[in-house]
């Protein structure tokens, strides 16, 4: 009996130093922080912003030097890249950051200095510091939803190139024929209900860090095809593979199930879109900035409501190519086939998941990052010589880039 109570006694000890050190921990992680305050008051600015490849890029200025941010609404908070002068201003704290793979981890968060944004000065922004990722290679850092979770109501048209900043409440609530949703905020990002198929509604992030217009939880997936006799809004199955293709700061999804899909209609409040392909992820469902070629995306942050104007009419048809191969880093840091169709031209030529590629026309590819800034030329073919998952070496003719 005395050594039971010892033994007790030890691990009460144990457990109070557990929690202490959990206490601890814990009192070093600051809390997420919107709190940006804009100058001047009572405005609405319009700021010339670009729009490439399905990804909005903002100009920034701070310090009197301009900066290239992303324009994330996936980004629950803002983000500056290691090495660049931004990422050297003071650190206030820490914050647990889960990326768009489902990676958890401890990054660092600086208090920027003033942000310039066209007429618009913004205060008091806080950013994490995060190291720059592969497809990141030409920009500076990431405006996140803070921006919109401070106050600031904020309208992307990329027909016009065009990102509208206002403090005014609810600027954009009276655009004529605008669909009106309301989103909710998990881990500081917004999601909204929208009807790929049937009459349930499926939620998804509105994330325009992702050039897709639409990927659905291989979950929620599997659970719809169970029920796909009660669905009134067809679609139909493309294929199906196992691969990975989601890549995040902290690295790429798991390895899993991927469907290829391709949907007669997806419903968004009162607008629809015909002809969508789509796949699933590991991740969740998301809506991506591909939408913004259709209309424009307001948000008033009051009432929680995203505002969608369509440019032509409420029913509008995507016909989007399905995505046919991607490619991920390996253990070793090299391009890697992540996913590749089966009916895709990519794999119709002779690539398989998990090949690496190691040369192109004959010249080395030492790395996932060397591999995306490729200078490929549209229509131009190129010899890429690959080693498949079992060691063995050969050689794909193929247009990376089609006419």
């Amino acid at each position: 009996m005395a050594h039971t109570d010892t033994t007790m006694s030890h691990r009460s000890i144990l457990l109070i130093a557990a929690l202490l050190l959990t206490m601890q921990a814990m009192a070093q992680l600051g809390r997420y922080k919107a709190d940006i305050r804009a100058l001047p008051q009572d405005f609405c600015d319009t700021v010339s912003v670009e729009w490439e490849r399905d990804q909005l890029y903002v100009p920034v200025t701070a310090g009197g030097r301009t900066y290239r941010f992303l324009f994330d609404t996936g980004a629950g908070q803002s983000v500056v890249f290691s090495g660049t002068p931004l990422a050297d201003a003071p650190c206030v704290s820490s914050l647990l950051s889960h990326d768009a793979a489902g990676n958890i981890d401890t990054v660092s968060v600086v208090k920027l200095p003033p942000l310039h944004i066209g007429e618009t000065t913004l205060y008091e922004c806080q950013a994490t510091v995060q190291p720059r990722g592969v497809g990141a290679r030409s920009i500076d850092g990431i405006l996140g939803f803070d921006l919109v979770n401070s106050g600031l109501c904020l309208k992307l048209d990329m027909q016009s190139k065009h990102l509208i900043i206002s403090d005014r409440e609810c600027s954009f609530d009276r655009d004529e024929g605008a669909a009106s949703l309301r989103y909710r905020l998990f881990y500081h990002v917004p999601y909204i209900d929208i009807i790929p198929f049937g009459r349930k509604p499926e939620r998804v992030l509105f994330d325009t860090g992702s050039r897709s217009f639409f990927s659905m939880n291989i979950g929620h997936f599997n659970e719809a095809e169970e029920q796909r006799h009660r669905f009134d809004r067809p679609y139909r199955v493309e294929g199906h593979t196992t691969g990975q293709h989601a890549i995040g700061h902290g690295g790429v999804e798991p390895m899993g199930e991927v469907v290829f899909l391709r949907l007669d209609s997806l419903g968004l409040g009162a607008c629809s879109f015909r002809d969508v392909h789509a796949i699933t992820t590991q991740g969740g469902s998301h809506l991506g900035a591909r939408l913004l070629r259709y209309g424009t995306v307001a948000f008033c942050p009051k009432h929680s409501r995203l505002f969608f104007q369509p440019y032509e009419g409420m029913t509008t048809t995507v016909g989007n190519r399905q995505i046919d191969i991607a490619f991920v880093a390996d253990a070793m840091g090299r391009a890697q086939v992540g996913l590749v169709w089966s009916q895709g031209t990519p794999y119709l030529q002779g690539f398989r998941q998990g090949d690496v590629i190691e040369q192109i026309d004959g010249r080395p590819v030492r790395s996932l990052a060397q591999f995306v800034s490729w200078p490929f030329e549209r229509g131009r073919e190129y010899l890429f010589t690959v080693r498949s998952a079992d060691g063995r070496r050969h050689d794909i003719k193929w247009v990376r880039v089609p006419q």
